[in-house]
Parts: C-alpha cells; sequence; structure tokens
C-alpha cells in the first residue's frame, strides 16, 4: 500500500502543477469554458492518471528494472498527450501562441526531473539505477521540495511575463522566431533521448548536466524574442495610437471649420431671406421662418451625452458623423471622472466607433448604433453594438461562442480587426479586458470593453 501511495502522490506532483499552469497565461475570453470548471477537470484527470499509473506499475515486479521502463515511459507520454490535447481544444488561440506555451511548462517539468535525479545521483549514486522508474521515499521527498521551491519562481518570473508576451504577440508577424524557438526546443528533447541512449548510466553528470545547460541557452533565446517581438509590437501600438488620436483630432478641426463655413453661408441667406420679409412687411412670415431658423440650429456639438468632456466631445464628433451617414443612434452614458488618460479614451471610443460606422455603411437598410458608457462597481464599462452584415473570422474561433478576443477578427473587413489589438490592448493598459461577437443571425457585432478604476491610476 505504502509503494501504491508513494507512486501515486510521485506521478501527480510531476503532473498536476504542469496540467494547471499551460492554461494560466491565456485570458478567460481565450477558453472555451470557465476557468474554474477547466481547473476542476484537469484536477480530476490528474488524480485518475495517478491513481492509474501507480495501479498498473504495482502490478509489476519492482525489482525488475527493465519492465519499469516498459510501464512508465509509455504511460508518462500518454498521459502528457493526453492533457496536450484537452489544452489544445480548450484553448481558443493561434496554435503557435499554445506550442510555445507547452514546450515552457515543459521545460519546468524537465528542469525538476533534471534537478531530482542530480540531487539523488549525488546522494546515492547506486540507488539510482534501480529507482529511477519508481518513485520512493527519497524521491518523492525531492519532487517535493523541488517542486515547493521551482514552482513560485515559475509562476511569477516566467508565466507573468510570458502571459503579457503572449498578448502583444501576432504569430503572423513572427513566423521566423517561432520556427527558431520550436526546432530550438525539439533539438534539446533529441538530445535528451540521445544522452539516454548513448551514454546511459555511465555518466551521470554528462546525462544531466549538459541537457541541463543546453535547456538555459534555449530559453534565453526564446524569450529573447519574445521580448524583442514584445517591445517592437508595443512601440508600433503606441505610435499607431498617437496617429491615431492626431488623425481624430485633425478631423474635428477640418469638420469645426467646414461647419463654420457652411454656418456663415446659411447665415447670410437668412440675412437676406429676413430683408426681403421686412421689406414688404410680412411680419407674420418672418416670425414663423425665425422659428423654423431657430429649430434647425440646434447643432450635434451642443448636445451632451454625459458629464466628461472627453467621452463627450467623442461621441458628439462619432454620433455627429453616423447622424451624416441617415445611422440611427442610441446613446445612454453617465460618467463623470474617470482615472482614464484622454488619449486612450479617444483610442477607445475613436476604434469602435470607427468601427460601428463603417459597418453601417455596408448596411442597406436598418442602420443603427447603440452606446452604452458608465462606471460599474469601480469599473468603466463601455458596450457598444451596430449592425453588422459579415466579418472575417480567424479560423480557431470560427465556432466559438460568447465574446471573443481581438485576434479572433480579421483586419480588412468591416466589423471586425480594424482597431481591436488597440482596445484590447489599452483595456489591458488599466487591469481590464474587451471583448468582441458577431451574431450572424441577428446580424449584430458588439464591442464590450472594461477599465478597472484604481486610485493610482
Amino acid at each position: 500500500m505504502a509503494v501504491f501511495v508513494q507512486n501515486a502522490l510521485g506521478f501527480l506532483i510531476q503532473l498536476f502543477p504542469c496540467a494547471l499552469m499551460i492554461f494560466l497565461p491565456f485570458p478567460q475570453e481565450a477558453c472555451r469554458f470557465p476557468r474554474r470548471r477547466i481547473f476542476a477537470w484537469m484536477t480530476f484527470i490528474s488524480a485518475v492518471l495517478a491513481l492509474v499509473f501507480s495501479a498498473v506499475l504495482c502490478l509489476r515486479d519492482v525489482d525488475r528494472y527493465p519492465k519499469h521502463i516498459v510501464i512508465s515511459n509509455p504511460f508518462m507520454s500518454a498521459a502528457v498527450l493526453l492533457i496536450l490535447a484537452a489544452y489544445i481544444w480548450l484553448v481558443r488561440e493561434a496554435l503557435m501562441k499554445k506550442v510555445l506555451v507547452f514546450f515552457t511548462v515543459l521545460f519546468y517539468a524537465v528542469t525538476e526531473f533534471v534537478l531530482v535525479n542530480v540531487i539523488q545521483a549525488v546522494i546515492n549514486p547506486a540507488g539510482l539505477a534501480t529507482t529511477a522508474y519508481t518513485y520512493t521515499g527519497s524521491y518523492l521527498l525531492l519532487y517535493a521540495v523541488t517542486t515547493a521551491l521551482l514552482l513560485p519562481l515559475m509562476l511569477g518570473a516566467v508565466l507573468r511575463p510570458l502571459k503579457e508576451y503572449i498578448q502583444e504577440i501576432e504569430p503572423r508577424n513572427m513566423q521566423r522566431e517561432f520556427s527558431i524557438a520550436i526546432l530550438s526546443t525539439l533539438a534539446y528533447f533529441i538530445m535528451i533521448i540521445c544522452c539516454d541512449t548513448v551514454i546511459g548510466k555511465a555518466g551521470y553528470f554528462a546525462y544531466f548536466l549538459l541537457p541541463m545547460l543546453f535547456l538555459t541557452l534555449n530559453q534565453i533565446l526564446i524569450y529573447w524574442l519574445l521580448f524583442r517581438e514584445s517591445v517592437r509590437r508595443r512601440r508600433d501600438s503606441e505610435q499607431r495610437q498617437a496617429m491615431e488620436i492626431q488623425q481624430i483630432q485633425y478631423e474635428k478641426i477640418i469638420g469645426d471649420m467646414e461647419n463654420t463655413r457652411r454656418m456663415r453661408h446659411d447665415l447670410r441667406h437668412h440675412y437676406n431671406s429676413l430683408n426681403d420679409m421686412l421689406d414688404r412687411g410680412q411680419l407674420s412670415e418672418m416670425k414663423a421662418y425665425l422659428s423654423g431658423v431657430i429649430d434647425t440650429t440646434v447643432r450635434r456639438d451642443t448636445e451632451v451625452y454625459c458629464g466628461n468632456m472627453t467621452v463627450n466631445g467623442l461621441l458628439q464628433y462619432y454620433i455627429g458623423l453616423a447622424r451624416d451617414e441617415d445611422i440611427r443612434c442610441e446613446v445612454c452614458a453617465e460618467c463623470g471622472d474617470l482615472a482614464v488618460e484622454p488619449a486612450d479614451l479617444t483610442v477607445l471610443f475613436g476604434n469602435a466607433m470607427e468601427n460601428a460606422i463603417n459597418a453601417c455603411r455596408k448596411c442597406p437598410e436598418n442602420r443603427w448604433i447603440s452606446v452604452q458608457a458608465g462606471t460599474v462597481q469601480g469599473s468603466f464599462a463601455v458596450e457598444i453594438s451596430n449592425s453588422c452584415k459579415s466579418v472575417r473570422m480567424n479560423r480557431h474561433f470560427q465556432n466559438a461562442g460568447g465574446f471573443s478576443p481581438a485576434e479572433a477578427f480579421l483586419s480588412g473587413e468591416t466589423g471586425g480587426g480594424y482597431g481591436l489589438r488597440s482596445i484590447a490592448h489599452t483595456a489591458q493598459k488599466y487591469g481590464g479586458s474587451a471583448g468582441f461577437r458577431f451574431n450572424a443571425e441577428k446580424e449584430v457585432f458588439t464591442a464590450r470593453i472594461r477599465l478597472n478604476m484604481r486610485a493610482d491610476m
């Protein structure tokens, strides 16, 4: 019974953290089910696999070492493949991103394995040959200690920055970098197998330390490529946002100048008409004419949608553009002072409203835009819906239900893709999130944005 428990616990300590960590770098929007449910199922699957592994292993004679190789290696490989298949299906992201995260977590497992065996080889070299494929008391203790030391380091120093890099990276723009990282990782595992086959157990330190050195170099290469690409994309995103803000401001200035020129032209006609009526003594007609002019001079830039000057100005501008396109608009905005940079509000509302207007232009009828914005439980929430005929979806998100991340929509088609990544990047800057959904049956595209309002912002 003791051997059964030891083997089950040892297998669980190795497998269970890895089964959970592969999901951590991805946001909830990229998962098919709630993360709590996924974690619960991964816990259950890991426990079942550990029990089955120990039960099968105990059916063999513990003293007959070759049979444990036959049992342990295929079973462990099958368990890893099972977790990998579930992970690929549960996460709706680009395959390269999922492979990169999987390899990173696999590096953690290999590092732990190497570290445990190096320590065991130093403590008890003679016992390595008879216990390498079973979890004896010393092995179980070593795995527990190394997990307690390596797991927090993995979560804080590796997975946390990896989560930010993964959100910044666009796989299509870095095919070469991903290919180098994957090929170097495959070379590492080939080296592990060659060391196991050629060197064998004759040289413990050559078997463990050489792959460890290669592992270190490989990890440095991967994260250097990731960091370089992430910095480049972040810089490009900030430059694009600055250009978008300047473009919006320029268009608003040009629009105001056109409005002023048109108002002067109209005012001259009004004066001439009133002068003619006055010369003819048509006072009642003058009064009726003036009433009509007053009603039509309530222009869109005098409308007040909310108490926040930046949001109100953006809504005035884009609602005015929409109405010029005969697009019906409904606005419900309740927001005053916000701990959000005006430039970031411009990026959010500018991109979302431009997408909405562009989508409505493609609709032959029933053009409409609905804007809802306000503070809810310490967060600034925005939901913009509009009529939309079609979008181009990333094939990895074709059958996705609910709201999807910006990566689900491709650029170059009305309603999705254009500017969505800028919106998502700005939401993440404030610890929030951005989700997008296209309802093909109702022909409605919806952008839902949430920003956390914190005192330090």
